[in-house]
């Protein structure tokens, strides 16, 4: 069994977030590690050379970083210092596979992808038979507290915290009309299809109306046009974002988000919504460690989970989110988080004000959202999950 792994860092920040979290969970494991550092390529290729041997090591990326563009990854023959060692590059994408088409067609030998959510890697099953990518790995959470030590809901300063960026709907309509209005009301007929029924894949929807409009479509120019359609996965992300946000705070629901954008937020009662635009993972965390509750909504994971779920949770913080067929299964309604329902979003104001005027129901929630997390769903856990599932075997 190889027990090297590298990890990519200095990259995207919450990437490097993260590559470290893991970096702990392997050492606990037993494995050596190594972080490639993405602002210092040149050095770290010369340190990775001296780490890495051949057939000894394992590359864990997410989202292609240090299989794609890094020069020094490369000999004279443009040939790949993974494939030169026969190290395995196991990625993990924290997006849909759709926004990645080109990426996957550059992957090199011995590449394994990790999915995120079970639909997307029913998607690389249909699109990308040929590479493998059976195994399914949610993204996990991290806790500032791991002892159990965090601060008591009562004495925290939010009611409600977001993590996460806005981007106003309207700003997504010269995608939906770049090419006419017939194909404008296509694009418009997957979106309101998507809006009335949160529960399905974009991706699935996309399809289904691909080839109604076109019967003889192939499975090739299928995926190359889902690849072109992903302005609808954005679009509809942020426009229940709007909506979720906007319910609460019109219902005099005190909520603080912490991204980028907030301040475009159309709402009746502005009073109830403040923002800070630091979106640095750690202050994310802190955030919600300081918070009675913390929101979630989907990034269209049907049947996955964002690290938001597990971040609030694993911080003592109540975690709030949508569902999805894998959350449902490990989230139970009132007793470990609050879970809502797209379709039904006027339920949700009520169900956070009753437990706002609920403490020790809000604390038994927290604790036992804790004690789930730090169990099974930390970024640590991850790492041996990974190993369990393939990283022995490579």
């Amino acid at each position: 069994m190889r027990k090297k792994i590298i990890l990519m860092v200095h990259g995207t920040e919450t990437l490097d977030y993260f590559s470290r979290q893991l970096e702990i969970g392997f050492q606990k494991l037993g494995y050596q590690t190594y972080l490639f550092d993405q602002e210092n390529e040149e050095e770290s290729a010369q340190e990775l050379s001296q780490f890495a041997g051949f057939s000894d090591a394992i590359l864990v990326t997410f989202n292609f970083d240090g299989v794609h563009y890094e020069t020094s990854l490369f000999d004279g023959e443009g040939r790949r210092f993974w494939d030169i060692r026969n190290i395995p590059c196991v990625n993990i994408a924290v997006d849909h596979p759709f926004y990645y088409p080109e990426l996957f067609a550059i992957q090199g030998n011995d590449f394994h992808e990790v999915s995120i959510d079970r639909c997307h890697k029913k998607y690389m099953n249909t699109y990308y038979p040929e590479l493998e990518s059976s195994i399914f790995l949610p993204l996990g959470g991290t806790s500032l507290t791991p002892n159990g030590n965090y601060k008591p809901l009562s004495e925290r300063q939010y009611d409600v915290v977001f993590a996460a960026n806005f981007v106003p709907k309207e700003t997504f309509l010269p995608h939906i009309n770049r090419l006419g209005e017939e194909y404008a009301t296509f694009y418009q007929g997957i979106i309101d299809e998507l809006i009335q029924n949160p529960d399905l894949p974009d991706d699935f929807v996309m399809e289904k109306h691909l080839r109604r409009e076109f019967p003889e479509i192939t499975k090739k120019e299928c995926k190359e046009t889902i690849g072109n359609m992903i302005f609808i996965d954005t679009y509809i992300r942020f426009f229940f974002r709007e909506k979720v946000v906007q319910t609460l705070v019109d219902q005099g629901i005190q909520v603080h988000c912490i991204g980028h954008g907030w301040e475009k937020l159309p709402c009746a009662r502005p009073e109830f919504l403040s923002y800070e635009k630091n979106t640095v993972s750690l202050d994310c965390l802190k955030r919600m460690a300081d918070a009675r509750f913390s929101l979630n909504v989907m990034p269209w994971f049907k049947d996955g989970a964002h690290d938001r779920v597990f971040n609030a949770m694993a911080n003592g913080s109540i975690c709030v989110t949508d569902h999805s067929i894998y959350l449902d299964e490990v989230l139970t309604d009132t007793e470990n988080a609050i879970l809502y329902d797209l379709n039904h979003l006027e339920l949700l104001p009520d169900k956070i004000k009753e437990l706002l005027a609920n403490p020790a129901k809000q604390e038994e929630i927290a604790q036992k959202g804790f004690d789930l997390a730090i169990k099974n769903h930390t970024w640590h856990a991850r790492a041996k999950s990974l190993h369990e599932q393939l990283l022995k075997s490579l």
